[in-house]
């Protein structure tokens, strides 16, 4: 196997300046960069990954730690940062958590002992507190609002727009509306901004008859479905927790010949196929501006405004 004093031998060049060609260090020029690119196409010379880390002080690689890699939610984030990680020839690691704290401690502690550059919380388990403790050992960036913690975010205000979806629904005089939420309100921050927000704009705590948690995937939809229209004759709308719940609410209300109105997030494609009202919380740019700032030396906040869609029976009643 080639190393790197084979092309410097076979370019000509010092090993010094071969490093240089390989790291992208220092101007060399185009002439001897050639050469030395000539000798390693020769020889089959690949860098060595670890060397290079070991003389640049970077890994190029970026956690991203994510609960689940089959959720439409988290493989939007995952995908506006891996295309600006691309951009700039980094390698994105996935790291599954399924919300397990031991997990995500373990992927804090692979940070300390530098396996990657940064780390992209995506939605997590752990608390504010341990995080913030591992910010002396490399960047870290969530996607949702760090608050008061010395942590970089990009996020949007979704107690805002849930409050927004909700006056809607109080404006077009719907009364008994079904809810759903990701997980429950003590381990999730958005499923505690979902209730709090209708308690907000109603008056009132949401009745435990029209709330259903622990709600992720198209056949959760499906059970709330039957679950909120079996516990409430007079159900007359659905706020949903995401727009695959959403499509599997609708689905399922469609074989039980009931239309009522249903409110997703996020402007998945379910949405535009079924043509059923979302709010965009703007993934794709949260993902993006997640990557750009693990290179900031300074904690950065960026809120990213979400924006209500009106689709379908919805968009009618509302004109």
């Amino acid at each position: 196997m080639s190393n790197i004093r084979d092309v410097a031998k076979l370019s000509g060049h010092s090993v010094s300046t071969v490093s240089r060609v390989i790291n992208n260090q220092s101007y060399v020029a185009t002439d001897t960069k050639n050469e030395i690119l000539k000798a390693m196409k020769e020889l089959n010379y690949h860098p060595n990954d670890i060397a290079r880390a070991l003389s640049t002080g970077k890994t190029y690689r970026i956690g991203v730690v994510m609960p689940y890699s089959n959720h439409p939610y988290f493989q939007k984030l995952v995908s506006a940062i891996t295309q600006a990680a691309f951009k700039e020839d980094y390698q994105v690691t996935l790291l599954p958590s399924h919300y397990n704290v031991k997990s995500e401690i373990k992927y804090l502690e692979m940070l300390k002992h530098q396996a990657f550059d940064g780390l992209i919380f995506t939605s997590r388990a752990i608390s504010f507190e341990k995080i913030a403790e591992y910010q002396k050992y490399g960047s870290i960036t969530c996607c949702e609002d760090t608050l008061e913690y010395p942590i970089s975010c990009a996020y949007t205000d979704r107690e805002k727009s849930y409050v927004d979806g909700f006056k809607l629904l109080k404006k077009l005089n719907f009364q008994h509306i079904g809810v759903t939420i990701s997980r429950n309100e003590q381990t999730s921050r958005s499923a505690k901004l979902t209730v709090a927000s209708y308690q907000k704009v109603f008056g009132k705590d949401c009745p435990e008859k029209l709330l259903v948690r622990n709600m992720q995937f198209f056949k959760d939809g499906i059970r709330a479905a039957k679950e909120l229209t079996t516990n409430n004759s007079d159900l007359d709308a659905i706020f949903a927790n995401g727009d695959q719940v959403a499509a599997g609410i609708i689905y399922q209300l469609n074989k039980l010949k009931i239309d009522i109105p249903v409110i997703g997030q996020e402007n998945l494609d379910y949405s535009y196929l079924m043509n059923f009202s979302t709010i965009d919380h703007k993934l794709s740019e949260i993902g993006e501006y997640a990557f750009w700032s693990i290179f900031e030396k300074e904690v950065v906040k960026k809120l990213i405004p979400s924006e209500f869609i009106l689709r379908g029976s919805l968009l009618e009643k509302n004109k």
